[in-house]
């Protein structure tokens, strides 16, 4: 086993998207960090002591297994494809840990080839009366665990040839539950066995907190969602134990203007705030707003941040009329205005009343399209600040200047929800940090790699747990989704919701481990924790052995049975510690030389290849494995390198990252970028390392085609992750990245 530093005191600093605290290298010094300790303000000195994962530390066999039932366990988060058979290592049981009030999932898969069997989840005799433990099967769509239907006691289960059998178990802690290990049993049993399979679950001596941390916006039906003999309320608990936030929290009613003012059910429609007095309990917007916003009667907690009402369509911020005025143009006439502003007053000083207005926005537009969606978003913005300057608003749009420094006078949005493909860093930074503005986070379907995309079935479940993760990261609070009802299949939760919770929940370990929430611009404790799982939006572990580790070392930390922040830790010996030169070429092209050897180093070959296991290195994207997309050029150029001259590039200017399995260490990293026949002022080249911006939106001319720039970075997963390309922050355009080399050199 490999030693492992003791406890050692680390200066926290931001990854350098964040402008503020960059360690970025001068244009015209030789790439060598030039900061001082006054670029970083209120650094933080933390004890951090490295948490190494060993292999197969929560994917084994089960030593339980028999001839004819093969059992085996991984992390809930690593979801069991149709091709997936039981490890060769081998132990016994599974494990488990959770805080007070946490729900905690763990699975037990049964290869191929086993016959018929029922399965039977015990409660655990020291956890108290208010523990549950809910046993499922997950079914297969394609080659991925989707659906999760509830398996009853002695219920008969059938294998489907060639494919696992997947029990999915989950258990809350109830807050009564005394800390440490408690033990229960699951029960499999065959015609002619059965196995009794121990269960260990630790508890940790702390709870997790009621109140939601981690924002949400998820459309979904609630309707669709009740199940058999029951009602819309038992729905909306189901969702505030995942932590989710429909976008209809006070469904069947709403402060929707057509229920609440502009309404043929209000006696004084249109010039009164009208909250359905006349209703009863269960469809009344009075009740249900101070059920489900305020949690009275309920869970005196309530949803946090929940949309009060939205926009008509993605085309139609307001409706065409409203109070009998007609609006005209998106940006109203003068009596559609004013009838307008009323209501948004009235609303204000309703919520106001209610002790609401710290618990919802008004979502006014979403994905503003140019310049004239832009110039409306500020107006509507700067409309609804004069009628109502304290109710909180909201649009699906990445914080930009275009909006928020409108000519027509600055006007900021409280909730920025940005595609987490077009975020831009420095600004959105910029918003949280000097206005006190927030930032979420949103998913489209057709999100490809690098970036997180848990809309779709056919992706690992980190894909789903690591959003907090990397929100964190930016200092984003929340998440949204227009379709969060495909995560549900019969009323029931299936895996990805399962999973959405799981990485909901390890965002109110951070803010335990943390003291709070993050500041944007400023180190915070546990951003070391963070980075060595999340460093970019594009950039995270895919390893879910790993998150397992690390959050089980938070909870020890908050609970005090450790003393030191963990950093994670991955081993890999694929490429031992050492320095590595990388050429980006054609493999098949110029440069032709075999070995290629330059300026005393031996360089690799790379090409547009997909990250293989085997080779310890590849690219992953939106394009890569299409040639017609991700080309390669050679350059003839007197006064250059072969180095220089070779390079590829995405003809469509889109993110690609590249992992290099590399031992663990300091490295100093090297990019080489650009092309020596000629300059592209328009097309600013962007790369980051780890995490780390090397190359910030730089453009190259004629005079200086080629960049060189360097970063020392501090690696611990076990592979060297370089991010090319992508949206310019300073054009808002996909720009052409040229990259030529990649130089790698340890730091002891």
């Amino acid at each position: 086993m490999k030693q492992h530093s003791p406890l050692r005191l680390a200066r926290i600093l931001l990854p350098s998207a964040f402008a503020a605290l960059l360690l970025l290298p001068s244009a015209c010094d030789d790439g060598g960090p030039n900061s001082t300790d006054s670029d970083a303000a209120d650094s933080v000195d933390v004890e951090l002591t490295p948490v190494p994962v060993d292999a197969g530390a929560y994917t084994y066999k089960l030593s339980e297994s028999t001839a004819s039932l093969v059992l085996w366990t991984t992390p809930a988060t690593h979801k069991v494809e149709r091709h997936l058979r039981a490890p060769a290592e081998s132990r016994s049981g599974l494990e488990l840990a959770a805080a007070r009030g946490e729900f905690e999932p763990a699975v037990c898969v049964l290869d191929p080839g086993h016959p018929s069997f029922s399965a039977e989840l015990l409660p655990f005799p020291t956890l108290g009366s208010t523990q549950r433990a809910e046993l499922s099967l997950a079914s297969y769509q394609g080659e991925w665990p989707e659906a999760l239907h509830p398996l009853l006691a002695q219920q008969r289960v059938d294998g489907e040839a060639g494919t696992p059998s997947v029990l999915w178990l989950s258990i809350f802690v109830p807050r009564d539950a005394s800390p440490g290990k408690h033990h229960s049993q699951l029960v499999i049993t065959t015609d002619d066995e059965r196995i009794e399979l121990p269960i260990t679950l630790t508890v940790f001596d702390f709870d997790l907190p009621q109140r939601i941390a981690f924002h949400s916006l998820l459309y979904l039906g609630i309707s669709q969602l009740i199940p058999n003999g029951g009602g819309q309320h038992d729905v909306k608990q189901m969702l505030f134990e995942h932590r989710f936030t429909p976008s209809s929290v006070a469904w069947p009613s709403s402060f929707h203007y057509n229920i609440t003012w502009d309404s043929d059910a209000s006696p004084s429609r249109c010039s009164a705030f009208y909250d359905e007095p006349d209703e009863g309990e269960a469809y009344s917007i009075q009740h249900l707003a101070r059920r489900y916003y305020l949690g009275q009667g309920w869970n005196e907690v309530g949803f946090p941040q929940s949309m009060f009402f939205q926009f008509v369509d993605n085309a139609t911020p307001r409706p065409s009329t409203f109070c009998g005025q007609s609006r005209g143009d998106h940006y109203g006439s003068a009596a559609y205005n004013q009838a307008w502003s009323a209501y948004l007053s009235a609303l204000q000083a309703h919520l106001r009343s209610e002790g609401m207005l710290d618990r919802g926005y008004y979502y006014i537009q979403n994905e503003p399209q140019n310049e004239q969606d832009h110039a409306l978003a500020a107006e509507l913005c700067r409309m609804t600040r004069a009628a109502a300057p304290e109710l909180r608003i909201a649009i699906s749009e990445e914080p930009k200047p275009e909006i928020a420094e409108d000519p027509g006078g600055d006007c900021g949005y409280d909730i920025w929800i940005a595609h987490v493909r077009a975020l831009q860093e420095d600004y959105a930074l910029e918003r949280q940090r000097e206005h006190g503005e927030s930032l979420w986070l949103y998913s489209l379907d057709h999100d490809p790699d690098p970036y997180f995309n848990p809309t779709r079935i056919d992706t690992q479940g980190m894909h789903a747990r690591i959003i907090p993760w990397v929100s964190w990261r930016y200092r984003a609070r929340g998440w949204a989704y227009y379709d969060a009802g495909r995560f549900f299949q019969d009323g029931y939760p299936g895996i990805r919701a399962e999973l959405l919770r799981e990485g909901f929940e390890d965002y109110e370990y951070l803010l335990l481990a943390n003291g709070g929430q993050p500041r944007p611009g400023q180190d915070e404790a546990v951003d070391a924790s963070v980075l060595g799982v999340a460093s970019s939006l594009g950039s995270w572990t895919k390893d879910a052995d790993a998150l397992m580790t690390l959050r089980f070392e938070l909870g020890r930390y908050i609970e005090g049975s450790r003393d030191t922040l963990p950093v994670l830790e991955v081993d890999d010996d694929t490429r031992p510690r050492g320095s590595y030169a990388i050429n980006f070429q054609d493999p098949a092209g110029e440069p032709t030389a075999s070995p290629l050897e330059l300026d005393g180093k031996t360089y690799l070959k790379v090409g547009w290849q997909a990250w293989s296991d085997e080779d310890g290195y590849g690219w992953s994207g939106e394009h890569v494995g299409n040639p017609s997309i991700t080309l390669y050029g050679f350059d003839s150029g007197d006064g250059y390198s072969v180095v220089q001259r070779s390079y590829l590039y995405d003809d469509y200017g889109r993110d690609n990252i590249f992992e290099f399995a590399l031992a663990n260490g300091r490295y100093r990293v090297t990019v080489g970028a650009g092309r020596p026949a000629r300059g592209y002022p328009n097309d600013p080249h962007n790369v980051k390392v780890e995490g780390q911006t090397v190359i910030d939106d730089e453009a190259t001319s004629n005079d200086a085609p080629c960049i060189e720039r360097s970063v020392e970075v501090e690696l611990r997963d076990g592979k060297l992750s370089m991010e090319m390309g992508g949206r310019s922050q300073s054009t808002g355009e996909w720009a052409y990245t040229f990259l030529a080399y990649l130089l790698i050199d340890p730091i002891d």
